[in-house]
């Protein structure tokens, strides 16, 4: 048989597979052009990214995933806006933030690989209070959507009410922006917030370091006064969060976004029952110092913790341990080298 006609027989016995190929490719091209086609790649891609982010080097690691938490913090602030008007119709405007960051926190836990633990975390549902909590980064956004009271409202800065779709966002959600460069107004958003408190019987979401740490070590910056004045001027008592700083799993200095594991902790509640505006400073250094203890409780743990991950015990192998130790070990190998000689 001659090369050309070896040749003939091979492209015919493989024409029936090359037809499948073919027909197969047009059958999946055709599939995902429709809606659940396109639904079902988007879902094997969700599920197989943590996969293929743990593999990825560091730096593409932390750009993959920075975009993702952008993107899904776009999303989260779209898809609020419309929750929010259902929310107004069914009279529910408390429930827009809770259920908008459960839905974000739902999206980007696993893809980011970020597991939350909390502690106490039934303190929470005493309402009306003052929860205060520190402030790290954007990731505190995650942090909300794990453990965001109900019926609680936030107090942001103003300038957030400017961004583009997460300032409408925040508008509809019944957001209090305070303007701190300006006293008088301040003192406005503070009645205001009172009113709002009361008639609501909500509480109220405040970050006192009054913007982001970016801290990598246990460390809080210094508190303003704001959110101790209307704890006193309320009478509601100041229930204080603290998140252990989670440099180990987000670091926008490093560059590093590995994931982990973050641990919240709800401290006890401080009353504020009796107290005047001169005890403003006691209650804000008392809170202060509270947070502070918690935080570097929680570094010594994960300091601890990590150590421990990471120290490997030097062990004797089983024929070693079996026959008493080092020497006998090498008596062994001499006579099984002479045995080979």
């Amino acid at each position: 048989m001659s090369i050309e006609s070896m040749l003939d027989a091979l492209t015919d016995s493989l024409h029936p597979v090359l037809y499948f190929l073919d027909s197969g490719k047009a059958w999946l091209d055709s599939v995902l052009c429709t809606f659940p086609g396109k639904l079902v790649l988007a879902t094997i891609f969700y599920l197989a990214l943590p996969r293929i982010l743990s593999v990825a080097p560091r730096q593409v690691q932390f750009a993959a995933k920075y975009l993702f938490f952008g993107t899904a913090a776009l999303f989260m602030s779209a898809v609020g806006c419309f929750i929010s008007v259902g929310c107004a119709l069914l009279d529910k405007k408390h429930l827009v933030i809770h259920i908008s960051t459960k839905i974000f926190l739902m999206i980007i836990e696993k893809p980011l690989d970020i597991k939350f633990h909390v502690k106490n975390e039934e303190r929470l549902k005493i309402t009306p209070a003052i929860v205060v909590c520190n402030h790290q980064s954007t990731l505190d956004v995650a942090v909300i959507g794990r453990i965001y009271p109900i019926h609680c409202s936030i107090m942001a800065k103003r300038e957030l009410r400017y961004v583009p779709i997460l300032g409408t966002f925040m508008k509809l959600s019944n957001v209090v922006f305070v303007n701190r460069k300006n006293h008088k107004q301040a003192l406005q958003t503070s009645a205001y917030a009172i009113g709002y408190m009361k008639k609501n019987n909500s509480g109220m979401w405040i970050f006192p370091e009054g913007t982001r740490s970016h801290s990598e070590k246990a460390e809080l910056l210094p508190f303003k006064k704001g959110a101790f004045h209307l704890a006193i001027q309320s009478g509601e008592p100041i229930i204080p969060v603290v998140t252990q700083n989670y440099s180990h799993v987000y670091s926008s200095k490093r560059r590093y976004f590995p994931g982990g594991e973050i641990e919240i902790r709800v401290l006890e509640p401080i009353p504020t029952t009796g107290l005047t505006v001169d005890d403003v400073e006691s209650l804000l250094e008392r809170t202060r110092t509270a947070m502070l203890e918690s935080l570097k409780d929680m570094d010594m743990n994960q300091a601890t913790l990590s150590s421990t991950k990471h120290f490997k015990t030097e062990q004797l192998p089983v024929p070693l341990q079996d026959m008493g130790g080092v020497e006998d070990h090498c008596e062994v190998l001499k006579k099984r080298k002479t045995l080979r000689a």
